[in-house]
């Protein structure tokens, strides 16, 4: 308020300085008064309409050479100042604001800086102000550095130690932050620095592991008297199942110190394996005993030197009886006839067809070698081949047909095997 007056007393001052010679002319030439009085009243108005609108007096601030606001009083930017320090962190902040200079000048009052608005001007012209970043811990401030990267090392830092593939927790054992701020440039520190501070720092972390693994099935067999004696199938495939464990691992800078299973969960259970065995034996109609004693065939192998494998029908449609036995073993021919096929018969392999009359066949198929051919006669228990696994066979057996007719009957009882 005192700048205001003496800054309106000095316009007051020069208002008359002006208007005395003006008044003394007015008295000397009566003519020119009224001419003088309007001149009077238009300096008058002028002067009260520049105040109305808000022009005042103020000063500029000059700092270091840059005019950087423009204020009410000098007072302000001592405020300003007290501002500006309160947000630099240094020792020596208050030595490297410098002392400013200031300006009368006349200005509108909206256009006037507040202290607020200094202290930011002062802090951006203040070439030893600079911003930069502190990391404190714990809330100490260690060190402070202009490095941009800090932050970004930091998280670097705390993850360091995350297991590949695992949902990793990780956390420092103390608590750094990087703050940001003006500071002091000259008591700045080297990147290094704070490189070396972080990388001490403990990290902790909790990593939860998840791993599935295989399961084995198991096996049962299963009897069924629906199917022959022989018959032999997988009716329920097995399937490994899969489990899936949790473990929770705690490490200290990447050291394991602890490690425990948290769950083991079913994914999908195994599924067992069920195998089908045949348990009936083929049974023979009345009829067809009579038939068999009538026919009076003796058995085609060695006794002793076979096992049966496979029965008539055992739930696939098989024809015959499957008598397994070794390589080379003979085969005999189970009556008296005449052979009419000797040779390679498609699924059959090597083959023998004797035909005995009265409608009756034999068939001794899958034989290494035939030690007969088309038209011989053979007497009971003559050699006509030897065991093997020609055609499709899966091991060396002899498949035994019987055929009365045109139709292929139940062998067993014709053999002894019933």
């Amino acid at each position: 308020m005192i700048i205001f007056k003496s800054g309106l007393q000095r316009l007051l001052h020069a208002g008359q300085a002006f208007l005395h010679p003006i008044i003394g002319l007015a008295q000397q030439h009566r003519l020119a008064a009224k001419a003088v009085a309007v001149c009077l009243v238009g300096v008058l108005s002028l002067g009260t309409a520049v105040f109305s609108t808000g022009i005042t007096f103020g000063f500029k601030v000059d700092y270091l050479g840059s005019v950087i606001a423009t204020i009410k009083d000098t007072g302000i930017f001592e405020e300003a100042k007290t501002i500006a320090l309160r947000n630099v962190e240094g020792h020596d902040a208050a030595r490297v604001i410098a002392t400013p200079g200031f300006r009368l000048t006349l200005t509108v009052q909206n256009q006037l800086d507040n202290a607020l608005q200094l202290a930011d001007a002062i802090l951006e012209n203040t070439e030893e102000i600079v911003e930069a970043s502190a990391l404190t811990v714990n809330g100490e401030t260690l060190v402070c550095t202009a490095w941009d990267g800090m932050s970004a090392y930091l998280e670097q830092a705390r993850t360091r130690f995350d297991l590949a593939g695992a949902e990793n927790v990780s956390v420092f054992a103390d608590k750094p932050e990087v703050v940001s701020g003006y500071y002091v440039e000259s008591e700045l520190s080297d990147p290094a620095a704070a490189q070396a501070i972080i990388d001490s720092l403990e990290v902790k972390t909790t990593a939860i592991i998840r791993t599935e693994y295989e399961v084995p099935f198991s096996k049962k067999t299963v009897k069924t008297s629906s199917q022959f004696v022989g018959y032999c199938k997988v009716t329920t495939a097995g399937k490994n199942g899969i489990n899936r464990k949790t473990e929770e691992v705690q490490l200290v800078n990447g050291q394991e110190i602890s490690k425990q299973i948290t769950a083991d969960e079913i994914v999908s259970a195994p599924v067992e394996e069920i195998t089908s065995v045949g348990t009936a034996n083929p049974t023979t109609k009345s009829e067809q005993r009579a038939a068999v004693q009538k026919a009076g065939l003796a058995f085609p192998l060695p006794a002793g030197s076979y096992t049966v494998s496979a029965y008539y029908g055992d739930g696939r449609g098989h024809k015959g009886v499957d008598l397994a036995a070794k390589s080379g073993t003979p085969i005999y021919a189970a009556a008296a006839g005449t052979v009419i096929q000797a040779k390679y018969d498609g699924n059959y392999g090597n083959s023998v067809v004797i035909d005995h009359g009265n409608g009756m066949k034999t068939r001794y198929a899958h034989a290494s070698a035939i030690k007969v051919s088309v038209g011989t006669v053979v007497e009971q228990g003559d050699l006509l081949a030897l065991v093997g696994r020609t055609g499709q066979a899966t091991g060396n057996h002899l498949h035994f047909e019987v055929m009365i007719g045109n139709n292929r009957v139940n062998p067993a009882p014709y053999i002894g095997l019933q």
